[in-house]
């Protein structure tokens, strides 16, 4: 089977040979006609697709503007579209193949279609009765994950971007057209492909090799899990709109939570191929630091409201007092578990001193030291999270206050927060009138602080779910301009009310 495609629609007018032979070590490979033809070659390109997904979501493009579009973090430097995506006010995405930061969207665009390719000829493979392993023993389990990377792939495609094209192995790209689909029909597909690969997974026995999630090893009821997991996270993620939020199938997304990880999910880093670039620039004071608008609401001096109440160009950063050790010690000037005080600025002032901020991100500074060791790209608190606010949403608030507190108490050393809020001189988080928070902004807050650089573009589809995004910011992001061009569709695009003019 030769199925080197040439796949307009996927952009550039290049050739997409899905045929590539990824593994860590090498990650292209022209030699498609061998590849699509040998069983071990086919496993290995299914393999190594975990990879692909995770290294264009969780590199420097999108992670980083995701991050400060959401104000999770905040940075002034142009890099990787930083600057452009974070400004104040916000600006309209600049949607131009001229624009030097077009990878915030061409990268995991073409990436989760290079995914999505390679996945669905081994699909394709199997499907025309090629077998792994010894008399097939591991066929399946190259067909179930095949399937678990088409529905991440196609999962984050409906997270980033307004529409885009539904992408199986039975689509025959020499006879058929595809069309753009707008995101919730998008995401129905990826839920359902993460489904079938739950069920698969759940139904056979197996093991992962360790090298198709970095050295670590996973069984076939694992990844079930994980697939789960991840099925939660989309399903409560893909809102762009409170309104949308609030109508999320809320008892679905806990019960696929119940029936998700029992341990924190990641890969361990080589320093090599496999980094957590998102992990690593968040750690980094003088790339990205805390932004106030994540850290700010555990302050009790009534600084932060001070600060969100001057104007936009005037904003200077700030001491935070609060009692949340994870976010300062003993005094506002210390060091807090997960963060840490500096005072210098690295930020150019004439980029817009409301940037600055004295508070960077520390939790995972041994992964921006070394690239080496465990990465989470998803933790047990986070679905703990999420299973707050499906709580909060199927009005279940002693529930959702007992999961809130397993991380308030133990990390923040703050006193519980109950099923009607937060409460006293020292409460945390306060709303931006300085009043203490209620119960979904105790949710909201943890899961900022808790969340923090674990899930890339997480604060990002929070946000907008949430309603708190900056007004201007784009909902989502358009199809690529070279996308569109290549297609004959005309340019569009999203967030803001002007141009960008550089600094």
């Amino acid at each position: 089977m030769n199925r080197i495609k040439v796949i307009a629609l996927l952009g550039l007018g290049v050739l997409l040979v899905s045929c590539q032979s990824l593994d860590t070590e090498n990650l292209t490979n022209p030699d498609a006609e061998r590849a699509l033809s040998e069983p071990g070659d086919v496993e290995s390109l299914i393999g190594s697709q975990f990879y692909v997904w995770m290294d264009n979501s969780y590199g420097s493009y999108p992670s980083w503007a995701l991050s400060v579009a959401a104000d999770e973090g905040t940075g002034s430097w142009g890099n990787q579209g930083m600057q452009v995506i974070g400004s104040e006010p916000r600006v309209a995405f600049p949607n131009t193949p001229a624009w030097s930061y077009n990878n915030v969207t061409e990268t995991p665009w073409y990436g989760m279609y290079r995914a999505l390719s390679s996945a669905n000829d081994g699909l394709v493979a199997v499907k025309d009765g090629m077998e792994f392993g010894t008399d097939g023993e591991d066929t399946k389990r190259a067909e179930v994950f095949a399937r678990f990377v088409q529905g991440l792939a196609t999962g984050w495609l409906a997270l980033q971007f307004d529409q885009a094209f539904i992408y199986t192995e039975d689509v025959d790209l020499n006879t058929e057209k595809l069309e753009l689909k707008p995101y919730t029909e998008v995401m129905n597909a990826a839920i359902k492909m993460l489904d079938d690969a739950a069920a698969g997974a759940a139904a056979n026995a197996f093991t992962l090799p360790n090298n198709w999630i970095n050295e670590q090893t996973i069984n076939s009821q694992e990844l079930a899990r994980i697939a789960k997991s991840f099925s939660a996270r989309f399903l409560a993620s893909v809102a762009r709109t409170p309104e949308e939020r609030a109508a999320v199938n809320w008892a679905d997304v806990l019960a696929r939570i119940n029936a998700g990880i029992t341990r924190d999910f990641g890969f361990q880093a080589d320093n090599t191929n496999w980094e957590d670039e998102y992990k690593e620039r968040l750690q980094n004071s003088g790339w990205i630091r805390a932004d106030y608008r994540t850290v700010g609401p555990a302050d009790i001096s009534g600084g932060y409201q001070q600060w969100l109440a001057t104007p936009v160009d005037d904003r200077q950063p700030f001491d935070i007092t609060t009692p949340d050790q994870r976010v300062t010690g003993a005094t506002p000037a210390s060091d807090g578990t997960d963060f840490y005080y500096r005072l210098p600025q690295d930020f150019r002032a004439d980029r817009g001193t409301y940037h600055f901020s004295r508070y960077g991100h520390k939790r995972y500074a041994s992964i921006r030291q070394t690239q080496i060791g465990f990465v989470p790209l998803m933790t047990l608190t986070e679905m703990d999270l999420y299973k707050a606010e499906a709580h909060i949403r199927l009005n279940q608030p002693d529930a959702a206050a007992t999961l809130v507190n397993k991380t308030r108490v133990a990390r923040g050393k703050l006193p519980p927060v109950a099923a009607t809020g937060t409460a006293g001189a020292d409460c945390v988080p306060r709303t931006t009138t300085g009043t203490c928070g209620d119960l979904m902004a105790a949710l909201m807050y943890e899961k900022r602080i808790e969340a923090f650089a674990v899930a890339s573009g997480g604060a990002f589809f929070d946000a907008r779910g949430w309603g708190i995004l900056v007004p201007g910011t784009q909902l989502h992001f358009p199809v690529p301009a070279r996308e569109l061009e290549t297609l004959g569709l005309l340019n569009y695009s999203f967030g803001g009310s002007g141009p960008f003019t550089a600094k």
